[in-house]
């Protein structure tokens, strides 16, 4: 011990702390350490990290369209890369504690969502205006953010739940390709793992006000008027088309966001619903909606040496050739 913490040039107590899991070393620290036995940095994750954790709360956005063997399939298959995720987390150093800033907040039906939606704004400082990407939004207030390509021909667009020791977690299914779509999800998504709903409320209104929730998140209210203005007997499909594009937020959703704020009424809505250009989503917004974390904490633990491609290729869940390219191609200097 005293000849290893000589050649690490650290304390042999630091050493003994190491050896009982009471302190981890840095990356310089444990490079040293890998070093002076001869190992590669991967040994030490490959054996002594102890990430297994469990999905709770669960919830599926259409997700009640799965068989029960399609769901095991599913949630298998989450809680693996869950894990993938999380071992990755402890290893790169980057945990993040993620606080619910509308704790204690009990939501009876979509008018408190929609209160709820505008406190969230307030909370995380968003202002009235759009939000350009949802997914790092979330990431640096503490939400995992993980998209998983199932390979299935399943129809559920994303699920939600909580990791063990208060770890919010949302996954988007990689099926999903429309951006508007993917940011409503995300955000619904979200509205289960934020809210404290009321007891006694039906699935069918859970759903609703998580929708409600989500649409006065990605379009406020104020953000709506602004938009629009006040008063309004006619909307034209060119006023649609930019707010599309400016809030990422589908058509429908701004026109259910209008008639919800009573921008227009409530009849409006529905005879707009049965015009034919309720049939066609128009308009195109080009926003990126990728979860970026994973790889930032990959990327930055292949280039500090404190995992190699061979960890990296089974956290990633790429082969090495896929990853080192990947890898080239990010490398600044």
């Amino acid at each position: 011990m005293e000849e290893l913490a000589q050649r690490v040039q650290c304390s042999k107590q630091a050493i003994g702390q190491y050896e009982k899991n009471l302190r981890r070393p840095d990356s310089k620290t444990l490079m040293a350490i890998a070093n002076a036995l001869d190992y590669e940095t991967d040994y030490f994750y490959n054996t002594s990290t102890d990430v297994n954790f469990n999905l709770l709360k669960i919830n599926y956005r259409e997700g009640n369209q799965l068989s029960k063997k399609d769901r095991e399939a599913v949630e298998n298959t989450t809680i693996a890369r869950l894990n993938e995720y999380l071992e990755l987390e402890f290893i790169s150093d980057e945990f993040v504690t993620f606080q619910n800033p509308l704790e204690a907040l009990v939501i009876k039906n979509t008018v408190d969502a929609e209160k709820a939606a505008k406190l969230l704004r307030k909370k995380w400082k968003l202002g009235e205006g759009p939000i350009h990407n949802i997914s790092n939004l979330l990431e640096k207030n503490g939400v995992r953010m993980i998209k998983i390509d199932y390979g299935h021909n399943y129809s559920h667009e994303g699920l939600s739940g909580w990791a063990e020791k208060n770890i919010p977690v949302i996954i988007i299914n990689a099926k999903q390709k429309d951006s508007c779509r993917v940011r409503f999800t995300i955000l619904h998504e979200l509205a289960h793992l934020l809210l404290e709903i009321a007891d006694n409320i039906c699935l069918d209104t859970i759903e609703k006000i998580c929708d409600a929730f989500a649409g006065a998140v990605l379009l406020s209210a104020e953000g709506l008027v602004d938009e629009f203005g006040k008063n309004r007997t006619a909307i034209s499909m060119e006023e649609l088309k930019r707010i599309k594009e400016l809030y990422g937020i589908s058509i429908i959703a701004i026109m259910l966001r209008a008639s919800t704020t009573k921008l227009i009424t409530w009849e409006s809505y529905h005879k707009w619903k049965q015009s034919d250009f309720s049939h066609h989503d128009f308009g195109n917004y080009d926003g990126n909606e990728e979860p970026q974390k994973f790889f930032q904490m990959l990327l930055r633990c292949l280039n500090e040496k404190i995992i190699g491609y061979d960890k990296a290729s089974q956290l990633a869940q790429k082969s090495q050739i896929e990853l080192k390219q990947f890898y080239k191609q990010q490398l600044v200097f």
